[in-house]
């Protein structure tokens, strides 16, 4: 099938709109296609203007190369690295300086038949493939590039490439707008499908004030037969009628191929008729019959009388000696001549059968292979019955089957629909009853069986986007301390000043030295302490928390622990702020849940006092504290109280799916704008925005068996991570 590409875009032109990026669009003569770009920065200044040159002169340069003979995959990752390494360049040299967060901008090529993007920052790339039902499908395609690329750097600044087919009817749009809130979405989808692209920019920029710079971009992939065929005099048929009538077409020689196939009794006896004379030369007294009457319903009465006569005297032997019998029971002379009664009727019973046998011998054999005949015709009527009835209830099973995909398959489309257009309630409950059919498919079959693992998967990944949830499959590695000493593991992690301290198990306080990559230890053999629950730092003071809940300072200086004064075997957190200690006790049989305040006095702390004085949250499993003026307490069962001036203040913790259970550790700080809450049992990290309590993000990896602590340094958009003897960082996605 014949296919075109047509576009079109949208830049500013007017002096009234304001400018901010440039949107590009340069054909590609040799292979149908284009080359687009769109791209803008945050700030309008000498800078991005020299960002936004190299963009384009590099643009100019792929359309100019790209001939007829060139292989667009390996073309365009050619682009990219030339464009990466012209980018990294000038930001060394100095040419121009822009954080690379500030940058948002997106490349491709695209023929009619193929299309590859590349991208980086954050823009509205949606993509609407025309499926054989007529209907269509949306992608978000720079959510995928998102999710795919980690923190980007100006060494390599368009990393990810994406790559598919176009197919008739397929449209792809990019522009520096949110769409999905400015258009109602069956508005947008609508426009986008049914107009063309040019005129499809022009109804778009309807929806946006005049002085609103907009840039936009819109390839669509037409069927150039069905188009030239719209330019012909002739008469064009609707697609729905051609579709109706072929289908009755369809069905019409559908039902008379069944009906040939359908058995039939009378042609079956005739055929078997015909069989049977010409097996024999003397025709029988039955057949005879036949051909005078030539009538099967004859044959069939005559036979029907024989086999009712042979089972009327059956009967009555039968009748007669059961009555025998019952009249002989009466006494043990009877009972003995009964038994040479019944010996007797069986040599009877075996002379009579075997006359019978005599008597069938004497029948012509042309009657007797009607006879086979018919009983093996009557024999695959029924066993041709049976089959029939088998294939309607397993074509019945296959089209509730198919019925059931098609189901599916819908649900699945729509909630990812509303996922593009940010109604994450509708998708999750799409896929929840989606889910549910899943589980109720049949697997009976391998090919069924896989089939339903392909949907779960699908699901899996579909749910993944709506939760949030950002799966590290192979975290970097930093360090482990089992390479210092082996059977060692970390409790507790703590960040001050550039520095990773890692509180072993054996008592031991470690650094980690990143030039080395290796742990070092600060206080060793001779003042290493218990092993730690929790530790806390202020202005380079670094404070640790024991099994035996003493608190203690770490000297850096001469490797010692200092105690503080402060200890109780209850206390399962600390954090020190603004010169004091705060500690977290929860509820025990013998004391009452609280947060203990101390006030420091050079190297200890004294004034204990509670410092909570008006709660409704039960502290019987609290866990973790964090503090930034506020007090945040994180409870085992995931729910997260925050108290200001010593009272709850109501602040609600956003809904996480799946929802926390076994939570163990809290961190946040007067400058960050997030919580964080670690739970090792499903290996993941989870952070809600402080303000609002709302959900942002969750990170997981199966690497990450034996978590026992965290750090954020946030400043490098870094999360640092404690699992068993190892240290992984990722990278903090959520900060862009």
């Amino acid at each position: 099938m014949a296919t075109e590409l047509k576009a079109a875009h949208y830049q500013p032109q007017s002096p009234d709109e304001h400018i901010r990026g440039v949107s590009l669009l340069l054909p590609v003569q040799d292979r149908g296609g284009f080359v687009f770009m769109l791209s803008y920065t945050k700030k309008d200044n000498a800078d991005a203007e020299a960002f936004l040159q190299i963009l384009n002169d590099q643009m100019h340069r792929l359309a100019d190369s790209f001939g007829k003979e060139a292989n667009p995959q390996h073309r365009f990752e050619q682009f990219l690295g030339a464009l990466n390494e012209t980018l990294s360049a000038s930001v060394r040299e100095g040419r121009f300086v822009l954080p690379i967060e500030h940058v948002h901008a997106l490349v491709g090529v695209a023929s009619a038949r193929q299309m590859f993007l590349s991208g980086t920052g954050e823009l509205t790339a949606l993509f609407l493939h025309k499926k054989p039902s007529q209907r269509y499908q949306i992608f978000n395609l720079f959510r995928g590039i998102q999710t795919e690329q980690s923190l980007p750097t100006w060494e390599k600044t368009f990393a990810v490439v994406l790559d598919g087919d176009l197919h008739p009817g397929d449209v792809f749009c990019v522009c520096d707008k949110d769409l999905q809130r400015a258009i109602v979405p069956d508005e947008l989808n609508q426009i986008l499908s049914t107009l063309p692209p040019v005129s499809a920019v022009e109804k778009v920029r309807q929806y946006f004030s005049h002085k609103d710079g907009l840039l936009l971009v819109v390839l669509k992939v037409s069927d150039a037969d069905a188009h030239a065929l719209g330019n012909d005099e002739r008469t064009a048929v609707l697609r729905a009628d051609v579709s109706v009538g072929e289908f009755q077409r369809m069905e019409s020689s559908t039902h008379d191929l069944l009906e040939d196939q359908r058995p039939k009794l009378s042609s079956l006896v005739q055929r078997v008729l015909l069989w049977a004379k010409n097996r024999t030369r003397s025709k029988s007294r039955i057949l005879q019959d036949l051909n005078a009457r030539d009538s099967t319903a004859a044959t069939f009465k005559r036979i029907a009388r024989l086999l009712l006569h042979v089972l009327l005297f059956l009967g009555k032997r039968a009748f007669h000696h059961a009555r025998t019998a019952i009249k002989t029971l009466a006494s043990e002379q009877e009972r003995t001549r009964l038994k040479k009664r019944i010996r007797f009727s069986k040599e009877h019973g075996l002379t009579q059968l075997r006359s019978l046998i005599r008597q069938t011998q004497r029948v012509p054999r042309g009657t007797q292979f009607l006879i086979l005949g018919i009983a093996v015709a009557v024999l695959v009527l029924i066993v041709g019955i049976i089959f029939l009835s088998r294939s309607q209830a397993r074509t019945a099973e296959e089209t509730t089957y198919q019925e059931s995909l098609v189901t599916i398959e819908d649900l699945m489309e729509r909630a990812g629909g509303a996922v593009i257009y940010k109604d994450e309630d509708q998708a999750r409950s799409l896929y929840l009853n989606a889910q549910t059919l899943i589980e109720n498919l049949s697997t009976d079959t391998p090919e069924r069986e896989a089939k339903s693992q392909e949907l779960q998967s699908s699901l899996e990944s579909a749910l993944d986007e709506i939760r949030h949830l950002v799966t590290i499959p192979n975290p970097p590695l930093l360090g482990d301390l089992a390479s210092v000493v082996d059977g060692v593991f970390g409790n507790s992690l703590l960040s001050s000043a550039g520095a990773l301290y890692v509180f072993g198990s054996d008592g031991r306080v470690y650094v980690f030295n990143r030039e080395t990559k290796r742990f070092e230890v600060v206080v060793g053999d001779d003042a290493k302490g218990t092993p730690a629950r929790a530790a806390s730092e202020e202005e380079g003071r670094v404070y640790v928390l024991g099994d035996d809940g003493a608190v203690s300072l770490v000297s850096q200086d001469d490797g010692t622990l200092t105690a503080t004064g402060a200890s109780h075997a209850s206390w399962v957190d600390l954090e020190a702020y603004a010169n004091r200690l705060y500690v977290l006790r929860p509820t025990s049989a013998a004391l009452e849940g609280q947060v203990l305040r101390f006030s420091r006095s050079g190297s200890t702390f004294n004034d204990e006092s509670n410092w909570i004085t008006s709660r409704t949250v039960s502290f019987d499993n609290a866990a973790s504290l964090a503090i930034d003026g506020s007090v945040y307490v994180l409870m085992k069962n995931g729910r997260i109280s925050r108290f200001t001036s010593g009272s709850e203040d109501g602040w609600d913790a956003g809904v996480v799916d799946p929802p926390l259970t076994s939570a163990i550790r809290l961190w946040t700080n007067p400058e960050s704008r997030y919580l964080y809450a670690l739970e090792p049992a499903t290996h993941r990290l989870i952070v809600f925005e402080k303000e609002s309590g709302e959900f942002v993000v969750q990170y997981r990896s199966g690497a990450f068996e034996g978590l026992t602590d965290f750090a954020v340094d946030e400043a490098g958009y870094t999360i640092y991570l404690l699992a068993g003897s190892k240290l992984y960082s990722i990278a903090a996605s959520h900060l862009r």
